[in-house]
Protein backbone atom coordinates (compact mmCIF):
# COMPACT_ATOMS: atom_id res chain seq x y z
CA UNK A 1 0.00 0.00 0.00
CA UNK A 2 1.48 3.39 -0.92
CA UNK A 3 1.30 5.49 2.22
CA UNK A 4 1.77 8.81 0.40
CA UNK A 5 3.62 11.73 1.84
CA UNK A 6 4.18 10.45 5.36
CA UNK A 7 5.23 12.73 8.22
CA UNK A 8 8.63 11.05 8.41
CA UNK A 9 9.16 11.56 4.70
CA UNK A 10 7.93 15.13 5.07
CA UNK A 11 10.39 15.70 7.92
CA UNK A 12 13.24 14.28 5.81
CA UNK A 13 12.19 16.49 2.90
CA UNK A 14 12.00 19.52 5.21
CA UNK A 15 15.48 18.79 6.60
CA UNK A 16 16.89 18.28 3.10
CA UNK A 17 15.23 21.50 1.91
CA UNK A 18 16.63 23.33 4.93
CA UNK A 19 20.11 21.99 4.20
CA UNK A 20 19.73 23.00 0.54
CA UNK A 21 18.66 26.48 1.62
CA UNK A 22 21.73 26.78 3.84
CA UNK A 23 23.99 25.51 1.05
CA UNK A 24 22.37 27.87 -1.46
CA UNK A 25 22.69 30.77 0.96
CA UNK A 26 26.37 29.96 1.55
CA UNK A 27 26.97 29.71 -2.20
CA UNK A 28 25.14 32.99 -2.80
CA UNK A 29 27.07 34.75 -0.01
CA UNK A 30 30.38 33.49 -1.38
CA UNK A 31 29.45 34.44 -4.94
CA UNK A 32 28.17 37.89 -3.98
CA UNK A 33 31.00 38.81 -1.62
CA UNK A 34 33.55 37.79 -4.24
CA UNK A 35 31.67 39.87 -6.80
CA UNK A 36 31.63 42.84 -4.40
CA UNK A 37 35.36 42.48 -3.73
CA UNK A 38 36.15 42.25 -7.45
CA UNK A 39 33.94 45.23 -8.14
CA UNK A 40 35.76 47.34 -5.55
CA UNK A 41 39.16 46.17 -6.83
CA UNK A 42 38.14 46.95 -10.41
CA UNK A 43 36.87 50.39 -9.39
CA UNK A 44 40.18 51.23 -7.70
CA UNK A 45 42.25 49.75 -10.54
CA UNK A 46 40.29 51.72 -13.16
CA UNK A 47 40.72 54.89 -11.14
CA UNK A 48 44.46 54.27 -10.86
CA UNK A 49 44.70 53.68 -14.62
CA UNK A 50 43.02 57.01 -15.24
CA UNK A 51 45.40 58.72 -12.80
CA UNK A 52 48.53 57.25 -14.41
CA UNK A 53 47.11 58.04 -17.87
CA UNK A 54 46.75 61.67 -16.82
CA UNK A 55 50.34 61.78 -15.57
CA UNK A 56 51.72 60.36 -18.83
CA UNK A 57 49.44 62.54 -20.96
CA UNK A 58 50.56 65.56 -18.98
CA UNK A 59 54.21 64.65 -19.46
CA UNK A 60 53.94 64.20 -23.22
CA UNK A 61 51.65 67.16 -23.87
CA UNK A 62 53.44 69.97 -21.98
CA UNK A 63 55.40 72.17 -24.43
CA UNK A 64 55.17 69.30 -26.87
CA UNK A 65 55.68 71.41 -30.01
CA UNK A 66 58.71 73.29 -28.70
CA UNK A 67 60.35 70.16 -27.31
CA UNK A 68 59.69 68.15 -30.49
CA UNK A 69 61.72 70.70 -32.49
CA UNK A 70 64.90 70.19 -30.44
CA UNK A 71 66.04 66.58 -31.20
CA UNK A 72 68.69 66.53 -33.96
CA UNK A 73 70.06 70.00 -33.13
CA UNK A 74 73.51 70.27 -31.52
CA UNK A 75 73.36 70.14 -27.73
CA UNK A 76 75.33 73.41 -27.17
CA UNK A 77 72.74 75.24 -29.25
CA UNK A 78 69.67 73.91 -27.40
CA UNK A 79 70.68 72.82 -23.93
CA UNK A 80 69.58 76.04 -22.24
CA UNK A 81 66.27 75.97 -24.09
CA UNK A 82 65.86 72.31 -23.18
CA UNK A 83 66.43 73.08 -19.49
CA UNK A 84 63.96 75.92 -19.64
CA UNK A 85 61.24 73.82 -21.27
CA UNK A 86 61.79 70.93 -18.84
CA UNK A 87 60.65 73.19 -15.99
CA UNK A 88 57.16 73.20 -17.52
CA UNK A 89 56.94 69.42 -17.57
CA UNK A 90 55.69 67.90 -14.30
CA UNK A 91 56.62 64.52 -12.79
CA UNK A 92 59.95 64.20 -14.65
CA UNK A 93 63.54 64.09 -13.49
CA UNK A 94 64.84 65.11 -16.89
CA UNK A 95 64.04 65.43 -20.59
CA UNK A 96 66.61 63.98 -22.97
CA UNK A 97 67.24 64.43 -26.69
CA UNK A 98 67.79 61.22 -28.68
CA UNK A 99 69.45 60.76 -32.05
CA UNK A 100 70.45 57.49 -33.66
CA UNK A 101 69.51 55.48 -30.53
CA UNK A 102 71.76 57.56 -28.25
CA UNK A 103 71.05 60.22 -25.65
CA UNK A 104 73.24 63.22 -26.52
CA UNK A 105 71.67 66.10 -24.55
CA UNK A 106 70.00 66.19 -21.10
CA UNK A 107 67.98 68.95 -19.42
CA UNK A 108 69.69 68.00 -16.15
CA UNK A 109 73.31 67.35 -17.25
CA UNK A 110 73.78 69.04 -20.60
CA UNK A 111 75.88 67.09 -23.11
CA UNK A 112 75.82 63.29 -22.54
CA UNK A 113 76.52 60.24 -24.59
CA UNK A 114 74.49 57.23 -23.39
CA UNK A 115 72.95 54.40 -25.36
CA UNK A 116 69.17 54.47 -25.41
CA UNK A 117 69.26 50.74 -24.74
CA UNK A 118 70.49 51.53 -21.20
CA UNK A 119 66.96 52.83 -20.57
CA UNK A 120 64.84 50.90 -23.00
CA UNK A 121 65.27 47.41 -24.38
CA UNK A 122 64.79 46.61 -27.16
CA UNK A 123 65.19 49.78 -29.13
CA UNK A 124 61.78 51.51 -29.36
CA UNK A 125 59.90 51.98 -32.60
CA UNK A 126 57.13 54.18 -31.20
CA UNK A 127 55.86 55.57 -27.92
CA UNK A 128 57.42 53.24 -25.36
CA UNK A 129 57.26 52.84 -21.56
CA UNK A 130 59.59 50.94 -19.27
CA UNK A 131 60.32 50.63 -15.58
CA UNK A 132 63.94 50.45 -14.44
CA UNK A 133 65.52 50.25 -11.02
CA UNK A 134 67.56 53.42 -11.64
CA UNK A 135 69.59 55.48 -14.12
CA UNK A 136 73.35 55.22 -14.66
CA UNK A 137 73.78 58.32 -12.46
CA UNK A 138 71.18 57.32 -9.84
CA UNK A 139 71.05 53.51 -9.88
CA UNK A 140 68.99 53.18 -6.68
CA UNK A 141 66.10 55.44 -7.70
CA UNK A 142 63.43 53.69 -9.82
CA UNK A 143 62.18 55.67 -12.79
CA UNK A 144 59.89 55.23 -15.78
CA UNK A 145 61.61 56.04 -19.08
CA UNK A 146 59.07 57.30 -21.63
CA UNK A 147 60.22 57.53 -25.23
CA UNK A 148 58.38 59.62 -27.82
CA UNK A 149 59.77 59.60 -31.39
CA UNK A 150 59.95 62.99 -33.17
CA UNK A 151 61.55 61.86 -36.44
CA UNK A 152 63.01 58.88 -38.25
CA UNK A 153 66.14 58.83 -36.07
CA UNK A 154 65.25 61.33 -33.34
CA UNK A 155 63.04 61.44 -30.26
CA UNK A 156 62.50 62.60 -26.68
CA UNK A 157 63.16 60.46 -23.63
CA UNK A 158 61.29 61.57 -20.52
CA UNK A 159 62.59 60.21 -17.22
CA UNK A 160 59.44 60.06 -15.04
CA UNK A 161 60.05 59.87 -11.30
CA UNK A 162 58.67 56.60 -9.90
CA UNK A 163 57.99 58.44 -6.64
CA UNK A 164 55.11 60.30 -8.28
CA UNK A 165 53.74 57.06 -9.62
CA UNK A 166 54.01 55.33 -6.24
CA UNK A 167 52.27 58.27 -4.54
CA UNK A 168 49.44 57.95 -7.02
CA UNK A 169 49.19 54.22 -6.39
CA UNK A 170 49.14 54.82 -2.64
CA UNK A 171 45.87 56.72 -3.00
CA UNK A 172 44.23 53.41 -3.84
CA UNK A 173 45.11 52.09 -0.38
CA UNK A 174 42.92 54.80 1.10
CA UNK A 175 39.96 53.30 -0.71
CA UNK A 176 40.26 49.83 0.86
CA UNK A 177 42.94 48.41 -1.41
CA UNK A 178 45.55 46.25 0.28
CA UNK A 179 48.07 46.36 -2.57
CA UNK A 180 48.22 48.40 -5.78
CA UNK A 181 50.82 47.53 -8.40
CA UNK A 182 51.75 49.22 -11.69
CA UNK A 183 52.84 46.67 -14.32
CA UNK A 184 54.62 47.98 -17.44
CA UNK A 185 54.84 45.93 -20.63
CA UNK A 186 54.26 42.80 -18.51
CA UNK A 187 57.95 42.81 -17.55
CA UNK A 188 58.46 44.90 -14.45
CA UNK A 189 56.18 46.35 -11.81
CA UNK A 190 56.10 49.08 -9.17
CA UNK A 191 54.08 48.74 -5.96
CA UNK A 192 52.42 51.47 -3.90
CA UNK A 193 55.49 51.66 -1.61
CA UNK A 194 57.76 52.53 -4.55
CA UNK A 195 59.47 49.10 -4.66
CA UNK A 196 60.32 47.41 -7.95
CA UNK A 197 59.03 43.85 -8.31
CA UNK A 198 58.75 41.41 -11.20
CA UNK A 199 55.62 41.16 -13.31
CA UNK A 200 55.34 37.50 -12.27
CA UNK A 201 55.24 38.54 -8.62
CA UNK A 202 52.49 41.01 -9.44
CA UNK A 203 50.50 38.30 -11.24
CA UNK A 204 50.88 35.98 -8.26
CA UNK A 205 49.05 38.50 -6.09
CA UNK A 206 45.76 37.65 -7.81
CA UNK A 207 43.32 40.50 -7.38
CA UNK A 208 41.86 42.43 -10.31
CA UNK A 209 43.75 43.89 -13.26
CA UNK A 210 42.78 46.93 -15.36
CA UNK A 211 44.78 47.96 -18.44
CA UNK A 212 45.29 51.37 -20.01
CA UNK A 213 43.79 51.85 -23.45
CA UNK A 214 46.50 54.39 -24.48
CA UNK A 215 49.70 53.24 -22.79
CA UNK A 216 51.32 49.86 -22.33
CA UNK A 217 50.71 49.40 -18.61
CA UNK A 218 48.13 47.86 -16.32
CA UNK A 219 47.17 48.16 -12.65
CA UNK A 220 46.72 45.22 -10.32
CA UNK A 221 44.66 45.82 -7.17
CA UNK A 222 44.25 43.41 -4.25
CA UNK A 223 41.55 44.34 -1.73
CA UNK A 224 42.60 45.05 1.84
CA UNK A 225 42.12 42.11 4.26
CA UNK A 226 39.93 44.28 6.49
CA UNK A 227 37.63 45.05 3.56
CA UNK A 228 37.55 41.38 2.52
CA UNK A 229 36.64 40.31 6.06
CA UNK A 230 34.02 43.03 6.36
CA UNK A 231 32.49 42.00 3.02
CA UNK A 232 32.50 38.31 3.95
CA UNK A 233 30.66 39.09 7.18
CA UNK A 234 28.22 41.42 5.48
CA UNK A 235 27.06 38.86 2.94
CA UNK A 236 27.31 35.99 5.39
CA UNK A 237 24.95 37.81 7.75
CA UNK A 238 22.54 38.64 4.92
CA UNK A 239 22.63 35.07 3.62
CA UNK A 240 22.37 33.65 7.12
CA UNK A 241 19.38 35.83 7.93
CA UNK A 242 17.72 34.83 4.66
CA UNK A 243 18.46 31.14 5.28
CA UNK A 244 17.07 31.35 8.81
CA UNK A 245 13.94 33.08 7.54
CA UNK A 246 13.37 30.53 4.78
CA UNK A 247 14.05 27.63 7.15
CA UNK A 248 11.64 29.14 9.67
CA UNK A 249 9.05 29.29 6.91
CA UNK A 250 9.79 25.65 6.00
CA UNK A 251 9.54 24.70 9.66
CA UNK A 252 6.33 26.68 10.05
CA UNK A 253 4.86 25.00 6.97
CA UNK A 254 5.81 21.60 8.36
CA UNK A 255 4.23 22.42 11.72
CA UNK A 256 1.11 23.87 10.11
CA UNK A 257 0.65 20.70 8.08
CA UNK A 258 1.69 18.15 10.68
CA UNK A 259 1.21 19.84 14.07
CA UNK A 260 -2.46 18.77 14.20
CA UNK A 261 -1.31 15.23 13.50
CA UNK A 262 1.32 15.42 16.22
CA UNK A 263 -1.28 16.71 18.68
CA UNK A 264 -3.68 13.96 17.64
CA UNK A 265 -1.07 11.23 18.07
CA UNK A 266 -0.07 12.72 21.40
CA UNK A 267 -3.70 12.53 22.48
CA UNK A 268 -3.96 8.91 21.31
CA UNK A 269 -0.80 8.10 23.24
CA UNK A 270 -2.34 9.61 26.40
CA UNK A 271 -5.58 7.76 25.70
CA UNK A 272 -3.69 4.49 25.49
CA UNK A 273 -1.85 5.26 28.72
CA UNK A 274 -4.97 6.38 30.65
CA UNK A 275 -7.32 3.63 29.52
CA UNK A 276 -9.50 5.71 27.19
CA UNK A 277 -9.23 3.15 24.39
CA UNK A 278 -11.49 0.12 24.44
CA UNK A 279 -12.71 -2.60 22.10
CA UNK A 280 -16.16 -2.95 20.54
CA UNK A 281 -17.18 -6.21 18.91
CA UNK A 282 -19.35 -6.64 15.82
CA UNK A 283 -20.61 -10.15 15.27
CA UNK A 284 -19.97 -12.23 12.17
CA UNK A 285 -23.01 -14.50 11.82
CA UNK A 286 -23.94 -17.66 10.01
CA UNK A 287 -26.41 -16.25 7.47
CA UNK A 288 -28.53 -19.41 7.43
CA UNK A 289 -29.06 -19.46 11.23
CA UNK A 290 -28.07 -15.91 12.26
CA UNK A 291 -25.96 -17.40 15.04
CA UNK A 292 -22.68 -15.71 15.93
CA UNK A 293 -19.63 -17.53 14.65
CA UNK A 294 -17.10 -14.75 15.08
CA UNK A 295 -16.53 -11.14 16.01
CA UNK A 296 -14.48 -8.32 14.57
CA UNK A 297 -12.63 -6.37 17.26
CA UNK A 298 -12.88 -2.62 16.60
CA UNK A 299 -10.88 -0.02 18.51
CA UNK A 300 -12.97 2.74 20.07
CA UNK A 301 -11.88 5.92 21.85
CA UNK A 302 -13.92 7.76 24.43
CA UNK A 303 -12.25 11.08 25.22
CA UNK A 304 -13.04 12.61 28.64
CA UNK A 305 -13.70 15.99 27.02
CA UNK A 306 -14.69 15.27 23.42
CA UNK A 307 -16.64 12.09 24.07
CA UNK A 308 -16.63 9.26 21.48
CA UNK A 309 -14.05 9.83 18.73
CA UNK A 310 -14.62 8.19 15.37
CA UNK A 311 -11.88 5.70 14.40
CA UNK A 312 -11.69 7.39 11.00
CA UNK A 313 -10.49 10.53 12.80
CA UNK A 314 -7.39 8.91 14.27
CA UNK A 315 -6.65 5.39 13.02
CA UNK A 316 -5.38 6.53 9.62
CA UNK A 317 -2.75 8.66 11.35
CA UNK A 318 -1.94 5.94 13.87
CA UNK A 319 -1.38 3.40 11.09
CA UNK A 320 1.41 5.54 9.56
CA UNK A 321 3.12 6.42 12.85
CA UNK A 322 5.42 4.81 15.39
CA UNK A 323 2.41 4.53 17.71
CA UNK A 324 0.94 1.73 15.59
CA UNK A 325 2.87 -1.05 17.36
CA UNK A 326 1.47 -0.05 20.75
CA UNK A 327 -2.10 0.30 19.44
CA UNK A 328 -1.99 -3.04 17.60
CA UNK A 329 -0.48 -4.74 20.64
CA UNK A 330 -3.26 -3.25 22.78
CA UNK A 331 -5.93 -4.52 20.37
CA UNK A 332 -4.46 -8.01 20.28
CA UNK A 333 -4.08 -8.31 24.04
CA UNK A 334 -7.39 -6.69 25.04
CA UNK A 335 -9.51 -8.50 22.43
CA UNK A 336 -8.10 -11.95 23.17
CA UNK A 337 -8.43 -11.45 26.94
CA UNK A 338 -12.01 -10.17 26.81
CA UNK A 339 -13.26 -12.78 24.34
CA UNK A 340 -11.65 -15.57 26.33
CA UNK A 341 -12.93 -14.36 29.71
CA UNK A 342 -16.19 -12.43 29.17
CA UNK A 343 -18.26 -14.39 26.65
CA UNK A 344 -19.42 -17.98 26.55
CA UNK A 345 -20.05 -18.05 22.81
CA UNK A 346 -18.18 -21.05 21.47
CA UNK A 347 -16.69 -21.86 19.04
CA UNK A 348 -15.74 -18.32 18.09
CA UNK A 349 -13.38 -16.44 15.81
CA UNK A 350 -11.98 -13.07 16.91
CA UNK A 351 -10.78 -10.94 13.98
CA UNK A 352 -8.35 -8.05 14.39
CA UNK A 353 -7.43 -5.61 11.63
CA UNK A 354 -3.77 -5.46 10.65
CA UNK A 355 -2.25 -2.31 9.15
CA UNK A 356 0.38 -2.46 6.38
CA UNK A 357 3.11 -1.13 8.66
CA UNK A 358 2.35 -3.92 11.14
CA UNK A 359 3.60 -6.49 8.66
CA UNK A 360 6.86 -4.57 8.37
CA UNK A 361 7.57 -4.65 12.11
CA UNK A 362 10.14 -7.17 13.32
CA UNK A 363 8.20 -7.88 16.53
CA UNK A 364 4.80 -8.26 14.85
CA UNK A 365 4.83 -12.07 14.71
CA UNK A 366 5.88 -12.28 18.36
CA UNK A 367 3.03 -9.95 19.37
CA UNK A 368 0.47 -12.05 17.49
CA UNK A 369 1.74 -15.32 18.92
CA UNK A 370 1.71 -13.91 22.46
CA UNK A 371 -1.95 -12.96 22.06
CA UNK A 372 -2.83 -16.25 20.38
CA UNK A 373 -1.35 -18.18 23.29
CA UNK A 374 -4.00 -16.63 25.62
CA UNK A 375 -6.90 -18.13 23.65
CA UNK A 376 -8.49 -21.50 24.44
CA UNK A 377 -8.69 -24.09 21.70
CA UNK A 378 -12.26 -23.21 20.73
CA UNK A 379 -11.42 -19.55 19.94
CA UNK A 380 -9.49 -18.77 16.76
CA UNK A 381 -7.53 -15.61 16.09
CA UNK A 382 -8.08 -14.11 12.61
CA UNK A 383 -5.97 -11.30 11.14
CA UNK A 384 -7.66 -9.09 8.55
CA UNK A 385 -5.35 -7.70 5.86
CA UNK A 386 -6.40 -5.19 3.20
CA UNK A 387 -6.14 -6.09 -0.48
CA UNK A 388 -4.31 -2.92 -1.51
CA UNK A 389 -1.25 -3.75 0.58
CA UNK A 390 -0.94 -7.30 -0.70
CA UNK A 391 -0.80 -6.08 -4.28
CA UNK A 392 2.71 -4.81 -3.60
CA UNK A 393 3.94 -8.39 -3.11
CA UNK A 394 5.74 -7.50 0.09
CA UNK A 395 8.69 -9.92 0.43
CA UNK A 396 7.99 -10.71 4.10
CA UNK A 397 4.28 -11.51 3.74
CA UNK A 398 4.64 -15.15 2.78
CA UNK A 399 7.00 -15.84 5.67
CA UNK A 400 4.60 -14.15 8.09
CA UNK A 401 1.64 -16.13 6.72
CA UNK A 402 3.51 -19.41 7.02
CA UNK A 403 4.81 -18.88 10.56
CA UNK A 404 1.46 -17.69 11.96
CA UNK A 405 -0.74 -20.21 10.19
CA UNK A 406 1.50 -22.94 11.58
CA UNK A 407 0.35 -21.79 15.05
CA UNK A 408 -3.35 -21.81 14.15
CA UNK A 409 -3.76 -18.13 13.27
CA UNK A 410 -6.09 -17.54 10.31
CA UNK A 411 -6.20 -14.74 7.75
CA UNK A 412 -8.95 -12.79 6.03
CA UNK A 413 -8.60 -10.47 3.08
CA UNK A 414 -10.59 -7.34 3.91
CA UNK A 415 -12.45 -4.99 1.53
CA UNK A 416 -11.93 -7.43 -1.33
CA UNK A 417 -12.70 -5.98 -4.76
CA UNK A 418 -12.43 -2.31 -3.81
CA UNK A 419 -8.99 -1.72 -5.31
CA UNK A 420 -8.25 -3.81 -8.39
CA UNK A 421 -10.56 -6.83 -7.94
CA UNK A 422 -7.44 -8.92 -8.36
CA UNK A 423 -8.71 -12.49 -8.10
CA UNK A 424 -5.13 -13.70 -8.49
CA UNK A 425 -4.54 -12.68 -4.87
CA UNK A 426 -6.72 -15.56 -3.74
CA UNK A 427 -4.41 -18.02 -5.44
CA UNK A 428 -1.17 -16.44 -4.27
CA UNK A 429 -1.95 -16.09 -0.55
CA UNK A 430 -3.41 -18.77 1.75
CA UNK A 431 -6.41 -16.83 3.09
CA UNK A 432 -9.11 -18.52 5.14
CA UNK A 433 -11.77 -15.88 4.55
CA UNK A 434 -12.66 -13.34 1.87
CA UNK A 435 -14.62 -10.30 3.10
CA UNK A 436 -16.73 -8.68 0.39
CA UNK A 437 -16.92 -4.93 0.83
CA UNK A 438 -20.26 -3.38 1.81
CA UNK A 439 -20.54 -1.35 -1.38
CA UNK A 440 -21.19 -4.59 -3.30
CA UNK A 441 -23.51 -5.96 -0.64
CA UNK A 442 -25.69 -2.84 -0.94
CA UNK A 443 -26.21 -3.74 -4.60
CA UNK A 444 -26.76 -7.48 -4.06
CA UNK A 445 -30.44 -7.26 -4.93
CA UNK A 446 -29.56 -5.29 -8.08
CA UNK A 447 -26.52 -5.49 -10.40
CA UNK A 448 -24.11 -6.62 -7.67
CA UNK A 449 -25.49 -10.13 -7.44
CA UNK A 450 -23.37 -11.63 -10.21
CA UNK A 451 -20.16 -10.07 -8.92
CA UNK A 452 -20.75 -11.53 -5.48
CA UNK A 453 -21.60 -14.89 -7.05
CA UNK A 454 -18.27 -14.79 -8.98
CA UNK A 455 -16.23 -13.88 -5.91
CA UNK A 456 -17.91 -16.66 -3.95
CA UNK A 457 -17.17 -19.18 -6.69
CA UNK A 458 -13.49 -18.27 -6.91
CA UNK A 459 -13.16 -18.27 -3.12
CA UNK A 460 -14.75 -21.70 -2.91
CA UNK A 461 -12.32 -22.93 -5.58
CA UNK A 462 -9.41 -21.96 -3.34
CA UNK A 463 -11.05 -23.36 -0.20
CA UNK A 464 -11.91 -19.97 1.33
CA UNK A 465 -15.08 -18.90 3.09
CA UNK A 466 -16.87 -15.66 2.18
CA UNK A 467 -18.01 -13.01 4.64
CA UNK A 468 -20.33 -10.27 3.34
CA UNK A 469 -19.78 -6.96 5.14
CA UNK A 470 -22.21 -4.08 5.56
CA UNK A 471 -25.46 -6.09 5.66
CA UNK A 472 -28.12 -3.59 6.66
CA UNK A 473 -31.52 -4.83 5.45
CA UNK A 474 -33.65 -7.94 5.42
CA UNK A 475 -33.60 -7.99 1.61
CA UNK A 476 -29.80 -7.96 1.53
CA UNK A 477 -29.77 -10.78 4.07
CA UNK A 478 -32.19 -12.85 2.01
CA UNK A 479 -30.32 -12.20 -1.24
CA UNK A 480 -27.03 -13.30 0.31
CA UNK A 481 -28.64 -16.43 1.70
CA UNK A 482 -30.05 -17.26 -1.72
CA UNK A 483 -26.56 -16.91 -3.20
CA UNK A 484 -25.18 -19.35 -0.64
CA UNK A 485 -22.93 -16.81 1.10
CA UNK A 486 -22.12 -18.45 4.44
CA UNK A 487 -21.31 -15.50 6.68
CA UNK A 488 -22.48 -11.93 7.07
CA UNK A 489 -21.62 -8.90 9.16
CA UNK A 490 -23.42 -5.62 9.54
CA UNK A 491 -25.88 -3.43 11.43
CA UNK A 492 -28.75 -5.70 10.42
CA UNK A 493 -27.39 -8.29 12.81
CA UNK A 494 -25.85 -6.16 15.52
CA UNK A 495 -23.92 -2.95 15.92
CA UNK A 496 -20.45 -3.03 17.55
CA UNK A 497 -21.00 -3.59 21.30
CA UNK A 498 -18.98 -4.44 24.42
CA UNK A 499 -18.15 -8.12 24.68
CA UNK A 500 -20.69 -8.62 27.48
CA UNK A 501 -23.55 -7.55 25.18
CA UNK A 502 -22.87 -10.13 22.47
CA UNK A 503 -25.73 -12.54 21.71
CA UNK A 504 -25.04 -16.01 20.43
CA UNK A 505 -28.19 -15.83 18.27
CA UNK A 506 -28.71 -12.38 16.77
CA UNK A 507 -32.30 -13.19 15.89
CA UNK A 508 -33.08 -13.21 19.62
CA UNK A 509 -31.26 -9.93 20.37
CA UNK A 510 -34.01 -7.43 21.32
CA UNK A 511 -31.88 -4.55 19.99
CA UNK A 512 -31.58 -6.07 16.50
CA UNK A 513 -33.99 -4.65 13.92
CA UNK A 514 -35.38 -6.41 10.88
CA UNK A 515 -35.17 -3.33 8.69
CA UNK A 516 -32.37 -1.11 7.44
CA UNK A 517 -30.49 0.61 10.23
CA UNK A 518 -28.87 3.95 9.46
CA UNK A 519 -25.29 4.02 10.75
Amino acid sequence: MGRGFTPMLALVVAIVCGACVIAAAAWWARHEDQAAIRERENLIASDMVESIDRILDNVTSRRKQELSALPGQPCPNVELRLSELETYVQYVRSVNLVENQRLYCSSAMGRVDVALSDYLSPAPAGNTLELIAGTPNQPQSPVMPLYVPTGKHTGLLYIVEATYLADTLAHGVRYEAGQVVLVVSNARALNDRGDMISADSAAALGGTRAASARWSFSIVVVAAPAFVTQTHWKYALVAGAAAILVNLLIGAAYLIVFAPRRLLLSSVRRALRHGQLHIAYQPVVDIATRRVTGVEALIRWTHPKWGPVSPSAFMTEVESSSLLASVTRFALQRATQEVAQKTDIRPLRVAINVAPMDLERKDFVADVLAANDQLPDDITLVLEVTERFLLQKHPRIEAIFDSLKAQGVQFAIDDFGTQHSNLDLLGRFPFDYVKIDGQFVRQVDKQGRELIRAIAAVSKHYGMEVIAEGVETQSQHEALRSLGIPFGQGYFYQRPVPVSQLFADTSTDPRTTKTRVTP
